[in-house]
């Protein structure tokens, strides 16, 4: 909007001495850089304050995304600058202020997953602690952004005979249509560089980004959750404390995405955890791993509903179970009907309600006679 505000001025007052005393591209800059430096000022705050509050190492990928957030807030006050050439300052300054959040509206919202990459506000929700963000990502907010900044400023270019001129000594039609090409290529190229993206731009980390511990079971962790730091072994202790009741053991409990692994076929548990979480939220973490794995291959039947019950009861019980083991502290507070039990009752519906939730089949509920 500010740039639509100072091209608006030049338009009104100094624009026939600007013109004959600066080039083109150079009174574009000057009318550019206050919005797009007060931008890059906001931007660049709240990515510090998350990276300080995150205490995760910057990556590459971080640095081409604050690239890429700067070409969008360029491209937005090249938007802005266009109007303000093409229009009164009383319409140009509502219709930039409108067209950009119409914009961040349309692409954020859209059941079209490529759009919402045209303005990067996806890369916001970007990435879990076992997952690497997708550099298509990136480019398609890159490239759009490039490219219509580019067609914009031609485009207001055209408005006056005097900037025509000072352009170049084509035809003014010749910078329409370049301009207008420019654009439609941004968007038409964006969306080639998103099409195979989905809601969240991430990947899952390869093996080779994980570090494992030398404790049973063996435990991989990558280096976003080890900058919070080392919980390896409290991941290992919480897994150990369900396995002795007789939970079955895992050779290697990993935080990697791929969620078609599974303990009884591959002897592989995954979890996910978070650098920030504390002790009591790690375990707690751990412990639902065996509840959320028979979540991610619930059986396709008519059961759904009481398949997913009886999944919460039993994450309710072996999470409570590890942190008391673990940590000490008190699993009291069991819902009912869990809590009409006593330890070993709890524990035998526990292993019996794994066992035939991993046979597609709809476990008792607790009571007496489970």
């Amino acid at each position: 909007m500010s740039a639509a505000v100072e091209s608006s001025r030049e338009n009104l007052s100094r624009g026939v001495l600007d013109a004959v005393s600066r080039s083109y591209f150079e009174r574009v800059f000057f009318r550019l850089w206050p919005s797009v430096t007060a931008g890059v000022i906001v931007q660049f705050t709240s990515v510090i304050i998350l990276l300080l509050n995150s205490k995760v190492i910057p990556q590459l990928s971080d640095g081409l995304i604050l690239f890429g957030y700067v070409l969008a807030i360029t491209a937005h006050a090249a938007f802005g600058n266009l109007l303000g050439q093409w229009f009164h300052g009383r319409f140009a300054i509502p219709l930039a202020l409108v067209g950009s959040y119409l914009f961040l509206a349309f692409t954020g919202t859209s059941s079209f997953f490529p759009l919402h990459y045209l303005s990067g506000m996806t890369l916001n929700g970007c990435c879990m602690a076992a997952q690497n963000i997708d550099f298509h990502a990136i480019w398609a907010l890159v490239v759009f952004s490039a490219l219509s900044t580019t067609g914009f400023i031609i485009l207001a270019g055209t408005n006056r005979p005097l900037e025509r001129k000072r352009i170049s000594a084509s035809l003014p039609s010749v910078h329409i249509a370049t301009g207008t090409l420019l654009i439609l290529a941004s968007v038409a190229t964006g969306l080639w560089l998103g099409k195979d993206l989905e809601g969240i731009p991430a990947v899952a980390m390869s093996d080779e980004q994980f570090e494992c511990s030398n404790t049973r079971p063996q435990v991989c962790l990558n280096q976003v959750q080890l900058s919070g730091g080392d919980r390896r072994m409290l991941v290992a202790q919480s897994i150990t404390s369900l396995t002795k009741v007789g939970f079955p053991e895992p050779q290697r409990v990993t935080a990697s995405m791929d969620t078609d692994l599974t303990v009884e076929e591959d002897g592989v548990l995954l979890t996910s955890f978070e650098p920030s979480y504390t002790d009591e939220q790690v375990v707690y973490a751990a412990a639902s791993s065996y509840a959320s794995q028979l979540a991610n291959h619930l059986c396709a039947s008519d059961d759904f509903d009481q398949q997913y019950a009886m999944i919460q009861l039993l994450q309710e019980w072996s999470t409570g179970y590890a942190q008391e083991q673990v940590l000490g502290i008190p699993s009291g507070g069991l819902e009912q009907p869990l809590a009409s039990l006593n330890r070993d009752e709890q524990q035998i519906w526990a292993l019996r309600a794994y066992d035939s939730l991993t046979r597609c089949e709809v476990p008792a509920k607790p009571g007496k006679d489970s």
